[in-house]
């Protein structure tokens, strides 16, 4: 079964029982201690993946790791999720929950990324360009890029917005690639 379909349906399942719960809030921020903590643990990833440990032990270290900074059913959701040998998907749950609590709530997450982190003017002029252009909140996330030498990247959901030097230097190169200045009979 595709990986993905399987985290988007348990996160759905998680945040509706969140939000019939009313703990919506709470387990949308879980989700994203998990997210982040999963990214930045690369033990934890292979844990998780591990067909050698088994589920007591893994469980222990979720329980270990996430009990006394979750709320009660997200750890009884990572329990069903070890429970059910569905550990591995864990990681991607925790995104997807974080996607449809976005969705849900109408924030759009955009990806803003420029040489240098971007001043509070330009902040407020892209955060206000993309208010118009979307209706949705926006949750600017900066990221520094030095390859793209100058200018920036706007990228959301499945679109990206690029104003960057290095994108023109390619486009100059792939239209200079396509001159031929040869002529013949000279």
């Amino acid at each position: 079964m595709n990986v993905s379909l399987v985290a988007e349906r348990y996160a759905a399942a998680l945040f509706d029982l969140a939000l019939e719960k009313n703990a919506g809030e709470e387990v949308y921020r879980d989700s994203l201690l998990i997210s982040k903590t999963c990214e930045g643990s690369s033990d934890l990833r292979f844990l998780l993946n591990s067909p050698i440990v088994n589920s007591g032990k893994k469980l222990a270290i979720l329980a270990e790791v996430f009990e006394k900074e979750v709320h009660p059913i997200t750890m009884t959701y990572l329990r069903i999720m070890v429970r059910k040998n569905r550990e591995k998907v864990i990681p991607l749950i925790a995104l997807k929950m974080v996607d449809l609590y976005n969705e849900f709530k109408n924030i759009l997450v955009v990806h803003f990324k420029s040489p240098i982190l971007p001043d509070q003017v330009t902040t407020k002029q892209v955060l206000a360009l993309m208010k118009s252009y979307t209706k949705a909140d926006i949750d600017l996330q900066p990221e520094i890029d030095e390859s793209l030498i100058g200018g920036f990247v706007l990228s959301w959901g499945d679109k990206q917005y690029d104003a960057s030097i290095r994108r023109e230097i390619e486009e100059m190169r792939n239209t200079i690639a396509k001159l031929n200045l040869y002529k013949k009979g000279f």
